[in-house]
């Protein structure tokens, strides 16, 4: 082990002053032209005419899935049966959640909730065989679901080291396990060469804070020196990135984010041979107990994109920066209410405008900003609605796959509904962000559009609910549908429906069945189908509060018949029925409709409408044999032939 002070003392990360590394980063920024401009005006000049964006779009893409990534804790979570029920939940909404991040592959077979304490089952002695069961099941339970690995190559097992998180004297071992690893993914039918090129390989997490790591950052570059080798000796090609940094503030001296970010980026100058597919960060929106500001994220992510241009430019030709934990706040596992109610889903809708923003502004070198939650922490939840970070929660104290979406669920259901182009915005751009606290952005697909909105206030404004007037141009239809998504107080909102307090007591069969209807993505308004459009243009005057996030969805009419569900399963489990089937991929698709049958014929609707996600909890059905049959609907009101299960509650 190297005896070197480790680069953070272990008792404080706020007590520091400003070093001599923060100071050159921010010397090395102004040569590089400052930070984005902070804006900051709340009334904008050209307000009276509105925000006009024309169909034909501008000359950037946007890609909703550089923002459906969530993450966990712990490999060994993602086997563990109270997870299935989850990932089964992620899986049943394809383009909402597309990759899970994930910790401890190389120390994998102890569960662990919060920091990495044990050295697990991958290799417990340099005499050993070693063993990749635990994270292979854990890669299993995602691929098998569609959803992308993002694991991270950490952390230390015995052979290694004596600790997770304490650097070897020597990375000889190291580079011998990940060769391994590599080599066991490639020979493992379930995965092979092809697959994991898609998948994003990270180098460690956050080596600025000793509970993660015990060394320095030059014993982290040797880190990431030592795994690049191994990965380049293999031959396979793979997506390596990191360096995983907290993006601590400048009050943190040598553990401040900026500075060691330069540092890697001239780490990468100086070794042109050591690959880096992406660079990773974690700024939150605030690191203490202060309201979450999301400027900071983007003057992060500014910085890090302005240093990369000077000091690695032949790079950054799409080149990833990925702030991979842009949460509100600091600490997972400590109870905040804002991450149940309408407040994350909004955060995480500015993130998205405020990122994409970004990357139109870099699109000269086709530099993208990532931005991902680290929010499918099930292993923490330890009651209903109990503050802390994850896209669902418990509903039952007896069985731990019994779950309830939160509102930030449906965050990830609006990704699915956005298109790949940026509208070209002809007037208003004064009204959005970043001069105010609105965050528009208008996509443009084939065969859709959509116009996203979201109000985050900026700690210590006037939080004014802003009146907008939109108009979308140039649209290539004579004939749409109009479908207005909403998540704030009462909409998309099973917290509220819960009572809106934390922890309450687990709810009752009556009241978990009121909160399922609730807790689905819902429209503010029924459906327009059918509405005739002037010379291509559609207009709407809408209020929108503080902490809301729309989205206006626009299709073409159509009498095209939808596919029917397939492969309808129906499993009893406890007091409930879980309905499941292959979910649609169609673009024109709306909604599903669950219906208990009587005979052969449709009889009670189950579900709300809309319902998005291929999967339906019947919570507590009558005894006895039951019937169902599942529709989809298309946007233009026309459903598919109806698909049948029958199945006998227990």
């Amino acid at each position: 082990m190297p005896t070197s002070t480790p680069l953070h003392p272990p008792l404080t990360r706020r007590a520091l002053l400003i070093g001599s590394a923060a100071a050159a980063a921010i010397a090395l920024l102004a040569a590089c032209g400052g930070q984005a401009a902070r804006g900051g005006e709340r009334d904008a000049s050209d307000a009276a005419g509105g925000i006009v964006v024309s169909a034909r779009t501008s000359d950037s893409v946007t890609r909703p899935a550089e923002f459906s990534t969530v993450g966990v804790f712990d490999v060994d979570s993602l086997a563990a049966p109270q997870f299935a029920r989850l990932l089964d939940n992620l899986a049943a909404s394809p383009g909402a959640f597309g990759a899970v991040r994930f910790f401890g592959s190389l120390n994998s077979g102890a569960a662990e909730r919060t920091i990495p304490t044990g050295s697990g089952i991958v290799w417990p002695d340099p005499a050993a065989p070693m063993d990749f069961s635990a994270t292979f099941a854990g890669l299993e339970a995602l691929t098998t679901r569609g959803l992308t690995p993002f694991l991270q190559l950490s952390f230390f097992p015995a052979a290694v080291s004596p600790s997770p998180t304490l650097p070897p004297a020597s990375f000889d071992r190291w580079r011998t396990l990940v060769r391994a690893f590599l080599d066991a993914l490639v020979a493992d039918r379930r995965f092979g060469p092809e697959a994991i090129r898609t998948w994003w390989f990270e180098v460690w997490n956050e080596p600025n804070i000793p509970v993660f790591w015990q060394g320095t950052f030059a014993h982290y570059l040797d880190l990431y020196r030592a795994t690049a080798n191994a990965v380049r000796a293999t031959g396979y090609q793979i997506r390596l990135g990191g360096p995983a940094l907290a993006y601590l503030p400048a009050t943190e001296g040598a553990a401040a984010g900026a500075p060691l970010m330069q540092q890697f980026l001239q780490f990468l100058r100086d070794e042109p041979d050591v690959q880096c597919d992406f660079l990773s960060f974690h700024e939150k929106g605030t690191w203490a107990q202060d309201a979450p500001a999301l400027r900071d994220l983007t003057d992060a992510a500014e910085t890090t994109a302005r240093m990369a241009r000077l000091l690695v430019p032949g790079r950054c030709a799409e080149l990833p920066i990925y702030n991979n934990e842009a949460d509100m706040r600091v600490g997972f596992d400590t109870p905040y209410e804002p991450r149940m109610d309408a407040r994350f889903p909004a955060w995480l809708a500015s993130v998205l405008v405020a990122h994409d923003d970004l990357s139109a502004r870099h699109r000269d070198l086709g530099i993208r900003f990532h931005a991902a939650a680290d929010d499918a922490n099930l292993q923490l939840i330890r009651s209903p609605f109990d503050g802390r970070r994850a896209v669902m929660t418990r509903a039952s104290p007896d069985a731990d796959d019994a779950l309830f979406k939160l509102p930030v669920y449906h965050f990830y259901e609006l990704l699915r509904l956005l298109g790949d182009r940026r509208g070209a915005v002809v007037r208003g751009d004064a009204q959005c962000w970043p001069r105010t606290d609105l965050f528009h952005l208008t996509t443009i697909a084939d065969d859709h559009a959509a116009a996203l909105f979201a109000v985050y206030p900026t700690p210590g404004l006037d939080a004014r609910p802003p009146t907008v007037a939109y108009t979308l141009a140039d649209l290539p239809w004579s004939t749409v549908n109009i479908a207005r998504f909403q998540i704030d107080a009462t909409h998309s909102n099973a917290y509220t429906a819960a009572g809106a307090r934390l922890s309450p007591p687990f709810p009752d069969a009556t009241t978990a069945a009121r909160i399922r209807q609730a807790q689905e993505l819902a429209l503010s308004e029924p459906i327009a189908r059918g509405v005739s459009l002037a010379d291509g243009a559609w207009h709407a005057r809408f209020t929108i509060d503080p902490f809301t996030t729309l989205l206006y969805w626009i299709t073409p009419t159509t009498e095209t018949i939808p596919a029917a569900p397939r492969n309808l399963t129906a499993t009893p489990a406890g007091d409930a029925v879980i309905l499941r089937w292959e979910p649609s991929r169609d673009s024109s698709f709306f909604s599903y409709a669950v219906h208990a049958m009587r005979g052969d014929e449709p009889d009670t609707l189950l579900s709300p409408d809309p319902l998005r996600s291929a999967l339906w909890v019947d919570t507590a059905p009558p005894p006895g044999p039951r019937r169902y049959g599942v529709r989809a609907i298309s946007a233009s009101g026309v459903a598919s032939a109806l698909i049948v299960v029958e199945t006998k509650p227990s």
